[in-house]
């Protein structure tokens, strides 16, 4: 059987945590609520994720973070969600290096896949990272077709 998780909260956070759950940003507002619901109340994980909307697995996440770091982790953790825009510099050099053959640029195969684009972009620091779904988007838009990597 599984493990149960709680939140273990030091007396001194108790405060501050009713605090934050009354003023703070809504993001912030759900993982503490979270980790009240499971330090003070000691609701589970599936029953904390009905009631803040929010999936199990990052529940967890947090309480276990909170349990190893304290209240400042979950105040002073970046904002998740959408990431930046790659810029429109960014793309044409994409592009470019897409329409160049490989071998050109002294790499040992002839032909571009998303992953190996990708690979190259990171390496090169092009860009510090982007994924190949990104980099199919962006030769989408101007029509240039790369093949996935296949295994025969």
């Amino acid at each position: 059987m599984a493990r149960l998780l709680f939140a273990d909260i030091k007396k001194d956070d108790i405060k501050k945590l009713y605090e934050i759950l009354k003023k703070g940003e809504e993001h912030i507002k759900k993982r503490v609520h979270a980790i009240i619901l499971s330090g003070i109340h000691k609701y589970r994980v599936s029953e904390i994720s009905k009631i803040v909307n929010l999936h199990p697995n990052h529940l967890r996440k947090w309480i276990k973070r909170y349990n190893k770091e304290g209240i400042d982790i979950i105040l002073n953790s970046p904002r998740t969600g959408k990431k930046k825009e790659i810029t429109e510099d960014i793309k044409n050099k994409i592009i470019e290096i897409a329409k160049i053959p490989p071998r050109k640029l002294g790499l040992l195969f002839s032909n571009w896949t998303l992953h190996k684009l990708k690979k190259y972009l990171e390496e090169n620091k092009i860009i510090e990272k982007i994924s190949h779904e990104t980099i199919r988007k962006i030769l989408k838009e101007t029509n240039i077709e790369i093949k996935e990597a296949t295994t025969e």
